[in-house]
Protein backbone atom coordinates (compact mmCIF):
# COMPACT_ATOMS: atom_id res chain seq x y z
CA UNK A 1 0.00 0.00 0.00
CA UNK A 2 2.61 2.11 0.78
CA UNK A 3 4.48 1.51 -2.33
CA UNK A 4 1.09 2.32 -4.45
CA UNK A 5 0.93 5.77 -2.54
CA UNK A 6 4.42 6.40 -3.90
CA UNK A 7 4.52 5.41 -7.12
CA UNK A 8 0.61 6.85 -7.98
CA UNK A 9 1.82 10.49 -7.56
CA UNK A 10 5.14 10.33 -9.11
CA UNK A 11 3.02 8.74 -12.27
CA UNK A 12 0.77 11.70 -12.06
CA UNK A 13 3.81 13.98 -12.15
CA UNK A 14 5.36 12.74 -14.84
CA UNK A 15 2.04 12.93 -17.05
CA UNK A 16 1.13 16.63 -16.07
CA UNK A 17 5.22 17.63 -16.95
CA UNK A 18 4.34 15.73 -20.36
CA UNK A 19 1.88 18.11 -21.34
CA UNK A 20 4.15 21.24 -20.22
CA UNK A 21 5.11 22.42 -23.71
CA UNK A 22 9.57 23.02 -23.80
CA UNK A 23 10.70 25.51 -26.57
CA UNK A 24 13.97 26.93 -26.84
CA UNK A 25 15.14 30.72 -25.51
CA UNK A 26 17.72 32.53 -27.42
CA UNK A 27 19.17 35.78 -25.68
CA UNK A 28 22.11 37.96 -27.29
CA UNK A 29 23.09 41.68 -26.90
CA UNK A 30 24.64 43.76 -24.16
CA UNK A 31 24.46 40.27 -21.86
CA UNK A 32 26.48 40.21 -18.77
CA UNK A 33 29.66 38.16 -19.28
CA UNK A 34 28.47 34.98 -16.77
CA UNK A 35 29.65 31.61 -16.56
CA UNK A 36 26.33 30.18 -17.17
CA UNK A 37 26.10 27.22 -19.56
CA UNK A 38 23.41 25.57 -21.08
CA UNK A 39 22.62 21.90 -20.26
CA UNK A 40 21.03 20.24 -23.71
CA UNK A 41 20.20 17.22 -21.85
CA UNK A 42 17.43 18.50 -19.48
CA UNK A 43 14.59 21.01 -19.60
CA UNK A 44 14.92 24.42 -17.76
CA UNK A 45 11.89 25.17 -15.75
CA UNK A 46 10.40 28.03 -15.02
CA UNK A 47 12.00 29.06 -12.13
CA UNK A 48 15.69 27.99 -13.04
CA UNK A 49 14.78 30.07 -16.37
CA UNK A 50 13.93 33.08 -13.63
CA UNK A 51 17.17 32.89 -11.90
CA UNK A 52 18.65 32.89 -15.52
CA UNK A 53 16.77 35.80 -16.29
CA UNK A 54 17.58 37.48 -13.19
CA UNK A 55 21.52 36.98 -13.90
CA UNK A 56 21.33 38.05 -17.19
CA UNK A 57 18.75 41.01 -16.80
CA UNK A 58 20.82 42.53 -14.21
CA UNK A 59 21.82 45.87 -15.53
CA UNK A 60 19.44 48.56 -16.54
CA UNK A 61 19.46 47.34 -19.90
CA UNK A 62 15.91 47.49 -22.51
CA UNK A 63 14.80 44.26 -23.20
CA UNK A 64 12.79 42.87 -26.55
CA UNK A 65 10.98 39.71 -26.52
CA UNK A 66 10.08 38.32 -29.81
CA UNK A 67 7.51 35.76 -29.74
CA UNK A 68 7.11 32.79 -32.33
CA UNK A 69 4.04 31.23 -32.47
CA UNK A 70 6.05 27.71 -32.77
CA UNK A 71 10.10 26.84 -32.68
CA UNK A 72 12.21 24.51 -31.83
CA UNK A 73 15.52 23.67 -31.97
CA UNK A 74 15.46 22.07 -35.48
CA UNK A 75 14.59 25.50 -36.74
CA UNK A 76 18.06 26.98 -35.49
CA UNK A 77 19.57 23.99 -37.97
CA UNK A 78 17.47 24.21 -40.89
CA UNK A 79 18.41 25.22 -44.31
CA UNK A 80 16.30 25.99 -47.62
CA UNK A 81 16.41 24.36 -50.70
CA UNK A 82 19.37 26.52 -51.92
CA UNK A 83 21.61 25.49 -48.25
CA UNK A 84 21.09 29.17 -47.04
CA UNK A 85 20.57 29.08 -43.36
CA UNK A 86 17.04 31.02 -42.40
CA UNK A 87 18.29 32.40 -38.79
CA UNK A 88 21.82 33.96 -39.69
CA UNK A 89 21.41 36.79 -38.12
CA UNK A 90 21.15 34.91 -34.66
CA UNK A 91 24.27 32.57 -35.79
CA UNK A 92 26.07 35.95 -36.47
CA UNK A 93 25.53 36.59 -32.96
CA UNK A 94 26.47 33.07 -31.05
CA UNK A 95 29.47 34.75 -29.44
CA UNK A 96 27.85 36.93 -27.58
CA UNK A 97 24.83 34.88 -26.85
CA UNK A 98 23.38 32.46 -23.88
CA UNK A 99 21.26 29.77 -25.70
CA UNK A 100 18.57 27.24 -23.86
CA UNK A 101 17.52 24.34 -26.35
CA UNK A 102 14.69 23.21 -23.83
CA UNK A 103 12.61 25.78 -21.31
CA UNK A 104 9.65 24.99 -20.00
CA UNK A 105 6.55 27.76 -20.36
CA UNK A 106 9.27 30.24 -21.61
CA UNK A 107 6.67 32.99 -21.84
CA UNK A 108 5.28 32.63 -18.21
CA UNK A 109 8.60 32.91 -16.49
CA UNK A 110 9.00 36.24 -18.76
CA UNK A 111 5.46 37.78 -18.14
CA UNK A 112 6.10 37.07 -14.41
CA UNK A 113 9.76 38.37 -14.25
CA UNK A 114 8.82 41.76 -16.20
CA UNK A 115 7.59 44.52 -15.02
CA UNK A 116 3.46 44.93 -15.91
CA UNK A 117 3.96 48.62 -15.52
CA UNK A 118 7.16 49.45 -17.47
CA UNK A 119 5.96 46.59 -20.75
CA UNK A 120 4.48 47.44 -24.39
CA UNK A 121 2.94 44.60 -26.01
CA UNK A 122 2.56 44.97 -30.07
CA UNK A 123 2.11 42.35 -33.23
CA UNK A 124 3.98 42.12 -36.70
CA UNK A 125 1.51 41.90 -38.79
CA UNK A 126 1.07 41.73 -42.66
CA UNK A 127 0.74 45.41 -42.48
CA UNK A 128 3.49 45.95 -40.39
CA UNK A 129 3.66 46.71 -35.97
CA UNK A 130 0.11 47.16 -34.50
CA UNK A 131 1.39 49.99 -33.05
CA UNK A 132 4.06 52.83 -32.21
CA UNK A 133 7.30 51.84 -30.02
CA UNK A 134 7.16 54.57 -27.23
CA UNK A 135 10.64 55.71 -26.65
CA UNK A 136 9.90 55.95 -22.95
CA UNK A 137 7.02 53.48 -22.97
CA UNK A 138 8.76 50.63 -20.65
CA UNK A 139 11.87 48.52 -19.88
CA UNK A 140 10.06 45.86 -21.46
CA UNK A 141 9.06 45.25 -25.13
CA UNK A 142 6.99 41.80 -26.11
CA UNK A 143 6.75 41.14 -30.00
CA UNK A 144 4.39 38.96 -31.69
CA UNK A 145 5.12 38.09 -34.83
CA UNK A 146 1.94 37.52 -36.35
CA UNK A 147 2.82 37.60 -39.71
CA UNK A 148 2.22 33.96 -41.09
CA UNK A 149 1.29 33.93 -44.76
CA UNK A 150 -0.51 30.71 -46.21
CA UNK A 151 1.65 31.17 -49.29
CA UNK A 152 5.03 31.07 -47.27
CA UNK A 153 7.25 28.29 -46.33
CA UNK A 154 8.66 27.71 -42.85
CA UNK A 155 11.95 28.72 -44.21
CA UNK A 156 10.99 32.21 -46.15
CA UNK A 157 8.88 32.63 -42.56
CA UNK A 158 11.99 32.38 -40.78
CA UNK A 159 14.10 34.62 -42.47
CA UNK A 160 11.76 37.50 -42.83
CA UNK A 161 11.55 37.34 -39.11
CA UNK A 162 15.49 36.99 -38.83
CA UNK A 163 15.35 40.34 -41.00
CA UNK A 164 12.95 41.87 -38.71
CA UNK A 165 14.80 41.31 -35.87
CA UNK A 166 17.99 42.35 -37.06
CA UNK A 167 16.70 45.49 -38.51
CA UNK A 168 14.60 45.81 -34.74
CA UNK A 169 17.12 45.17 -32.74
CA UNK A 170 19.70 48.36 -34.57
CA UNK A 171 16.74 50.69 -34.24
CA UNK A 172 16.50 49.60 -30.50
CA UNK A 173 20.49 50.09 -30.31
CA UNK A 174 20.35 53.27 -31.82
CA UNK A 175 17.67 55.20 -29.17
CA UNK A 176 18.97 52.93 -25.59
CA UNK A 177 22.19 52.20 -24.03
CA UNK A 178 22.02 48.65 -24.11
CA UNK A 179 19.78 46.58 -25.22
CA UNK A 180 19.19 42.61 -24.68
CA UNK A 181 17.03 40.68 -27.39
CA UNK A 182 14.95 37.10 -26.70
CA UNK A 183 13.94 34.82 -29.56
CA UNK A 184 11.56 32.43 -28.16
CA UNK A 185 7.85 30.52 -28.86
CA UNK A 186 4.68 29.80 -27.50
CA UNK A 187 4.59 26.16 -28.45
CA UNK A 188 6.90 24.36 -30.01
CA UNK A 189 6.48 23.60 -34.11
CA UNK A 190 7.89 19.90 -34.76
CA UNK A 191 6.53 17.69 -31.46
CA UNK A 192 4.00 18.11 -28.66
CA UNK A 193 2.96 16.26 -26.29
CA UNK A 194 1.05 12.41 -27.01
CA UNK A 195 -2.18 13.33 -26.55
CA UNK A 196 -1.81 15.63 -29.55
CA UNK A 197 -1.17 15.42 -32.84
CA UNK A 198 2.37 16.60 -34.17
CA UNK A 199 2.11 20.39 -34.88
CA UNK A 200 2.61 21.26 -39.24
CA UNK A 201 2.68 24.33 -40.83
CA UNK A 202 -0.35 24.39 -43.11
CA UNK A 203 -1.04 24.76 -47.16
CA UNK A 204 -4.57 25.45 -47.12
CA UNK A 205 -6.73 28.44 -45.69
CA UNK A 206 -9.11 27.39 -42.98
CA UNK A 207 -11.85 28.78 -41.79
CA UNK A 208 -12.60 29.33 -37.77
CA UNK A 209 -15.58 31.25 -36.27
CA UNK A 210 -14.30 32.77 -33.34
CA UNK A 211 -17.34 33.84 -31.49
CA UNK A 212 -18.58 34.96 -28.04
CA UNK A 213 -18.64 31.44 -26.77
CA UNK A 214 -18.53 29.84 -29.57
CA UNK A 215 -15.68 27.97 -31.64
CA UNK A 216 -17.02 26.92 -35.49
CA UNK A 217 -14.43 25.53 -37.76
CA UNK A 218 -16.08 24.54 -41.39
CA UNK A 219 -14.96 24.90 -44.64
CA UNK A 220 -18.33 25.87 -46.24
CA UNK A 221 -22.32 26.70 -45.22
CA UNK A 222 -25.07 25.59 -47.67
CA UNK A 223 -28.16 26.42 -47.54
CA UNK A 224 -30.52 24.36 -49.76
CA UNK A 225 -34.35 25.16 -50.74
CA UNK A 226 -35.62 22.11 -52.96
CA UNK A 227 -33.25 23.10 -55.55
CA UNK A 228 -31.64 26.11 -55.21
CA UNK A 229 -28.43 26.48 -53.26
CA UNK A 230 -27.13 29.31 -51.23
CA UNK A 231 -23.24 29.49 -49.96
CA UNK A 232 -23.38 31.34 -46.66
CA UNK A 233 -20.17 32.67 -46.35
CA UNK A 234 -20.22 36.40 -45.75
CA UNK A 235 -21.16 36.76 -42.04
CA UNK A 236 -22.34 40.10 -41.16
CA UNK A 237 -22.76 40.06 -37.71
CA UNK A 238 -23.22 37.35 -34.39
CA UNK A 239 -24.51 37.64 -31.01
CA UNK A 240 -24.54 34.71 -28.32
CA UNK A 241 -27.30 34.46 -25.56
CA UNK A 242 -26.71 32.01 -22.31
CA UNK A 243 -29.29 31.19 -20.14
CA UNK A 244 -28.36 31.91 -16.23
CA UNK A 245 -27.28 27.84 -15.26
CA UNK A 246 -25.31 27.94 -18.27
CA UNK A 247 -27.39 24.84 -19.36
CA UNK A 248 -28.09 26.47 -22.84
CA UNK A 249 -26.77 28.53 -25.65
CA UNK A 250 -27.88 30.12 -28.75
CA UNK A 251 -25.56 32.12 -31.50
CA UNK A 252 -26.91 33.61 -33.91
CA UNK A 253 -25.26 33.92 -37.46
CA UNK A 254 -26.36 36.50 -39.66
CA UNK A 255 -25.58 36.13 -43.35
CA UNK A 256 -27.63 38.79 -45.34
CA UNK A 257 -31.20 37.73 -45.71
CA UNK A 258 -30.35 34.68 -44.02
CA UNK A 259 -30.19 34.21 -40.47
CA UNK A 260 -29.07 30.89 -38.39
CA UNK A 261 -29.32 29.92 -34.69
CA UNK A 262 -27.27 27.63 -33.78
CA UNK A 263 -28.78 25.87 -30.38
CA UNK A 264 -26.76 24.03 -28.10
CA UNK A 265 -27.88 22.28 -24.94
CA UNK A 266 -25.53 21.33 -21.63
CA UNK A 267 -26.59 18.08 -19.58
CA UNK A 268 -24.96 14.91 -17.78
CA UNK A 269 -21.74 16.58 -18.40
CA UNK A 270 -22.08 16.22 -22.21
CA UNK A 271 -23.48 18.94 -24.95
CA UNK A 272 -25.35 18.56 -28.05
CA UNK A 273 -25.85 20.33 -30.82
CA UNK A 274 -29.30 20.43 -30.27
CA UNK A 275 -31.19 22.54 -33.59
CA UNK A 276 -30.64 25.20 -36.12
CA UNK A 277 -33.52 27.82 -36.34
CA UNK A 278 -33.49 29.61 -40.14
CA UNK A 279 -34.65 32.71 -40.35
CA UNK A 280 -35.55 33.93 -43.96
CA UNK A 281 -38.06 37.13 -44.03
CA UNK A 282 -40.98 36.37 -42.35
CA UNK A 283 -40.15 32.54 -42.41
CA UNK A 284 -39.15 30.79 -39.79
CA UNK A 285 -38.30 26.77 -39.87
CA UNK A 286 -36.47 24.85 -37.25
CA UNK A 287 -33.53 22.24 -38.49
CA UNK A 288 -32.49 18.83 -36.65
CA UNK A 289 -29.94 17.11 -37.27
CA UNK A 290 -29.74 13.96 -39.51
CA UNK A 291 -27.10 12.31 -36.78
CA UNK A 292 -26.40 13.38 -33.25
CA UNK A 293 -24.22 16.03 -32.38
CA UNK A 294 -22.43 15.69 -29.08
CA UNK A 295 -19.48 15.44 -27.23
CA UNK A 296 -18.67 16.14 -23.75
CA UNK A 297 -18.29 18.95 -21.69
CA UNK A 298 -15.08 20.40 -22.49
CA UNK A 299 -14.21 18.79 -25.71
CA UNK A 300 -14.88 19.34 -29.43
CA UNK A 301 -16.89 17.57 -32.26
CA UNK A 302 -15.32 15.49 -34.39
CA UNK A 303 -16.84 12.52 -36.36
CA UNK A 304 -18.34 13.37 -39.63
CA UNK A 305 -16.82 15.17 -42.71
CA UNK A 306 -20.08 17.22 -42.47
CA UNK A 307 -23.24 17.82 -40.87
CA UNK A 308 -26.41 18.23 -42.11
CA UNK A 309 -30.11 20.03 -40.78
CA UNK A 310 -33.35 19.78 -42.37
CA UNK A 311 -36.20 20.41 -41.88
CA UNK A 312 -39.12 17.92 -40.29
CA UNK A 313 -42.28 19.22 -42.57
CA UNK A 314 -42.17 18.05 -45.82
CA UNK A 315 -44.16 20.88 -47.71
CA UNK A 316 -41.16 23.49 -47.38
CA UNK A 317 -37.56 21.59 -48.11
CA UNK A 318 -35.01 23.45 -46.50
CA UNK A 319 -31.53 21.76 -45.25
CA UNK A 320 -28.36 23.26 -43.94
CA UNK A 321 -25.06 21.58 -44.67
CA UNK A 322 -21.57 22.43 -42.81
CA UNK A 323 -19.45 21.14 -44.94
CA UNK A 324 -15.80 19.31 -44.47
CA UNK A 325 -16.42 19.74 -40.68
CA UNK A 326 -13.88 16.87 -40.02
CA UNK A 327 -10.76 18.19 -41.70
CA UNK A 328 -9.89 20.82 -38.66
CA UNK A 329 -6.71 22.76 -38.96
CA UNK A 330 -6.56 24.10 -35.41
CA UNK A 331 -3.91 26.30 -33.81
CA UNK A 332 -3.19 30.21 -32.71
CA UNK A 333 -4.89 32.17 -35.02
CA UNK A 334 -2.94 34.06 -37.81
CA UNK A 335 -5.05 37.00 -39.22
CA UNK A 336 -9.00 37.12 -39.71
CA UNK A 337 -11.25 38.67 -41.27
CA UNK A 338 -13.43 41.50 -39.46
CA UNK A 339 -16.64 39.38 -39.09
CA UNK A 340 -14.67 36.90 -36.61
CA UNK A 341 -13.03 34.59 -39.01
CA UNK A 342 -9.17 33.70 -38.88
CA UNK A 343 -6.94 31.85 -40.60
CA UNK A 344 -4.88 29.15 -38.43
CA UNK A 345 -2.27 26.42 -38.98
CA UNK A 346 -1.55 23.53 -37.57
CA UNK A 347 -2.72 20.36 -37.02
CA UNK A 348 -6.01 18.28 -38.25
CA UNK A 349 -8.21 18.82 -34.82
CA UNK A 350 -12.16 19.23 -34.14
CA UNK A 351 -14.71 22.02 -35.35
CA UNK A 352 -17.22 23.02 -33.28
CA UNK A 353 -17.28 23.35 -29.49
CA UNK A 354 -19.52 25.60 -27.17
CA UNK A 355 -18.63 27.08 -24.26
CA UNK A 356 -21.67 28.30 -22.54
CA UNK A 357 -20.57 31.79 -21.71
CA UNK A 358 -19.18 34.99 -22.44
CA UNK A 359 -15.33 34.53 -23.75
CA UNK A 360 -12.92 36.73 -25.38
CA UNK A 361 -12.20 35.67 -28.62
CA UNK A 362 -9.00 35.70 -28.70
CA UNK A 363 -8.64 33.35 -25.65
CA UNK A 364 -11.54 30.66 -27.21
CA UNK A 365 -8.99 27.35 -27.96
CA UNK A 366 -10.74 24.34 -28.79
CA UNK A 367 -10.47 20.95 -25.90
CA UNK A 368 -9.44 17.61 -27.18
CA UNK A 369 -11.53 16.10 -30.02
CA UNK A 370 -14.48 13.52 -29.49
CA UNK A 371 -14.40 10.88 -32.47
CA UNK A 372 -17.66 9.27 -31.66
CA UNK A 373 -15.43 5.64 -31.64
CA UNK A 374 -16.66 2.75 -29.40
CA UNK A 375 -14.34 0.75 -26.97
CA UNK A 376 -14.36 -1.93 -29.18
CA UNK A 377 -13.31 -0.33 -33.08
CA UNK A 378 -12.03 -2.48 -35.97
CA UNK A 379 -8.30 -2.87 -34.88
CA UNK A 380 -9.40 -4.68 -31.21
CA UNK A 381 -12.07 -6.64 -32.73
CA UNK A 382 -9.58 -8.08 -35.09
CA UNK A 383 -6.73 -8.67 -32.80
CA UNK A 384 -9.04 -10.28 -30.14
CA UNK A 385 -10.05 -12.36 -33.11
CA UNK A 386 -6.44 -13.26 -33.73
CA UNK A 387 -5.61 -14.11 -29.84
CA UNK A 388 -8.98 -16.19 -29.95
CA UNK A 389 -7.77 -18.23 -32.35
CA UNK A 390 -4.28 -18.70 -30.95
CA UNK A 391 -5.83 -19.80 -27.90
CA UNK A 392 -8.25 -22.34 -29.90
CA UNK A 393 -5.47 -23.99 -31.16
CA UNK A 394 -3.24 -24.02 -27.84
CA UNK A 395 -6.09 -25.24 -25.96
CA UNK A 396 -6.89 -28.07 -28.54
CA UNK A 397 -3.19 -29.00 -28.89
CA UNK A 398 -2.93 -29.17 -25.08
CA UNK A 399 -5.93 -31.53 -25.02
CA UNK A 400 -4.33 -33.71 -27.76
CA UNK A 401 -1.40 -33.95 -26.13
CA UNK A 402 -2.84 -34.84 -22.37
CA UNK A 403 -4.97 -37.63 -24.22
CA UNK A 404 -1.66 -39.47 -25.53
CA UNK A 405 -1.24 -42.83 -23.32
CA UNK A 406 2.05 -44.46 -23.01
CA UNK A 407 2.92 -47.98 -22.39
CA UNK A 408 2.77 -49.55 -19.06
CA UNK A 409 4.13 -53.13 -20.13
CA UNK A 410 7.50 -54.33 -21.23
CA UNK A 411 9.24 -57.56 -21.63
CA UNK A 412 11.79 -58.95 -19.68
CA UNK A 413 13.99 -60.82 -21.46
CA UNK A 414 14.81 -63.44 -18.68
CA UNK A 415 11.40 -63.98 -18.19
CA UNK A 416 8.07 -65.04 -19.52
CA UNK A 417 6.16 -63.45 -22.56
CA UNK A 418 3.56 -60.93 -22.05
CA UNK A 419 0.39 -61.68 -23.27
CA UNK A 420 -1.98 -59.26 -24.24
CA UNK A 421 -5.34 -60.88 -24.65
CA UNK A 422 -7.79 -58.86 -27.36
CA UNK A 423 -10.54 -58.02 -24.59
CA UNK A 424 -7.24 -55.75 -22.94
Amino acid sequence: MAYCRLVFPLLVLSVVQSYASSVPVFLWGDLPKTSLKSNPLTAVSPKEFEDVLKEELSGDAFTVIFIEETLSVEDFSSKTSDGEVPLRYLRANLGDSYYLPSVTDALEALNSFADVEKENQVKLTENGLSAEIEPEGGKFLFIELKDANEKDTRADLLRRHNDFMEDMFAKLQNRYEKVVAIYTARNPSWTVSESHRVRRQATEDNKVYRLDGLLLYVEDIVLTESNKTTHLDNLESSTSTFNETGNTMSTNMKFGADDIQLNFVHKNGYWTFNNVVLTRSTLSEVLYPEIEVYSLTGWSYRCSEKVTFSTVNETINFSLTFKDMERRLCGDSQSGASAGIAIDPSVQRPNVQPFFKTMNASDLVFGDSFNCIGFFSVPIWSGLFVVFIFLAITFYGIMMMMDIRTMDRFDDPKGKTITINAAE
